[in-house]
């Protein structure tokens, strides 16, 4: 071990170069699979017991409210409740003047069959009550509530792009924070704020008694494409036609809009991985070549070629473990424990996977291994007067 580190000593520059190359190919790969994994975490929050009923030609249509009836008449159905996305653009001054604003999902919801549905959301019970009881009450997600700097008792006012109100400011809605949410799943999104169904369409200009989206609960997961297809049989030549999916099919439909995005980062990840290749390789063929002599001498001194081929090949292990130790590392704590997020506003859950973790230190051993393949075994077939001879 010692001849290990004094062989990597003997340049420390090359080895710091080299560990630091290879550090930052493992962090932008780790910084990737997060980045993908944050796009895709409304198909990771998905839960097979829901279904999405929605309207068969564009999610940008409604549906009559009443149609929750007649869905939860279907066999196989335990719970059936709507919503009906908002569009409100936060604005407000902060105390120093300048001008906050955030755009985030707002839904208006019937909370008592809504809930039921949603076990991941969780609030006070006291906050819960007070929401029931304010009709323009509305509950935020503990990370938007941050972002936004509300409380519970506070005011907030939205424009809404969607649903005007009658009269000369009708752009404008405004609601009372009466309850934080939380949740117990770390996939789960908690920039969301959710109203009362009643406010928005006892208040909206046109559209009453129309919803966007239907949430079903159902008994038994593997009855999905039996149950969907007769939620769709219920509407068929009706005027609002509907299509049901899977929560995770829903979700989906969000990011096939940006296109191939996992294509594209698995592509450049894999630009990352190559590159890191290249950078151990060149850096153990170098070292290899400059002790060719010093190679000789130890074998004419009684040294194996088992033990020269494990020499050259740890010292590879380890210059792609100390990479992977800072790269991987940094990455982990950078965003799980500072919480770093590029984009709040875009990625509502910006979580390293394990997963990402794992396989970019499996990448590690795998690129050291592989760089250290070539030399290891041309010092190992080396022949002790051959390599003494070398300048």
């Amino acid at each position: 071990m010692k001849l290990l580190w004094r062989n990597l000593l003997r340049h420390k520059l090359r080895t710091i170069l080299t560990v630091v190359g290879l550090a930052v190919a493992l962090f932008l790969f780790c910084f990737l699979e997060t980045v993908l994994q944050a796009f895709h975490v409304g198909v990771n929050m998905a839960d097979a017991s829901r279904l999405i009923a929605m309207h068969k030609e564009s999610i940008t249509l409604t549906m009559p409210q009443s149609y929750r009836t007649l869905i939860q008449q279907v066999e196989g159905i335990k719970g059936v409740s709507y919503m009906t996305w908002f569009g409100g653009l936060f604005s407000e001054k902060t105390g120093a003047g300048e001008l906050n604003e955030q755009f985030f999902g707002q839904f208006a919801v019937d909370f008592d069959t809504f809930l039921p549905i949603y076990p991941e959301i969780e609030m006070k019970p006291d906050e819960f009550k007070d929401l029931m009881k304010d009709q323009s009450g509305c509950v935020l997600g503990d990370k938007i509530a941050a972002r936004l700097d509300k409380h519970v008792g506070d005011r907030i006012r939205l424009r809404s792009t969607i649903w005007p109100r009658p009269g000369e400011n009708g752009e404008f809605w405004e609601f009372t924070v009466r309850a934080i949410y939380t949740s117990s799943s770390p996939n789960y999104d908690r920039t969301n704020m959710f109203f009362h169904y009643k406010y928005l369409d006892e208040g909206r200009q046109f559209g009453k008694g129309t919803v966007g989206i239907f949430t079903i609960g159902i008994d038994n997961p593997n009855r999905i494409k039996e149950i969907s297809e007769a939620v769709d049989e219920r509407f068929k030549n009706s005027p609002y036609e509907t299509r049901t999916m899977t929560e995770k099919a829903f979700n989906m439909q969000f990011v096939s809009m940006m296109g191939n995005l996992e294509l594209l980062l698995r592509s450049v990840g894999s630009a990352v991985i190559l590159t890191m290749l290249l950078i151990s390789a060149n850096t153990m063929m170098m070292s290899g070549r400059e002790r060719t002599r010093e190679i000789g001498i130890l074998k004419s001194i009684g040294f194996s070629d088992g033990y020269l081929f494990r020499l050259l090949i740890g010292e590879a292990l380890l210059i792609a473990g100390l990479g992977a130790l800072i790269g991987v590392g940094g990455s982990w704590v950078l965003v799980n424990h500072f919480h770093f997020n590029p984009k709040p506003d875009f990625f509502p859950v910006f979580i390293m996977p394990s997963a990402a973790a794992f396989v970019a230190l499996l990448i590690a051993a795998v690129t050291g291994f592989l760089s250290g393949l070539v030399p290891a075994y041309s010092a190992a077939r080396m022949d002790a007067t051959e390599a003494l001879r070398s300048v």
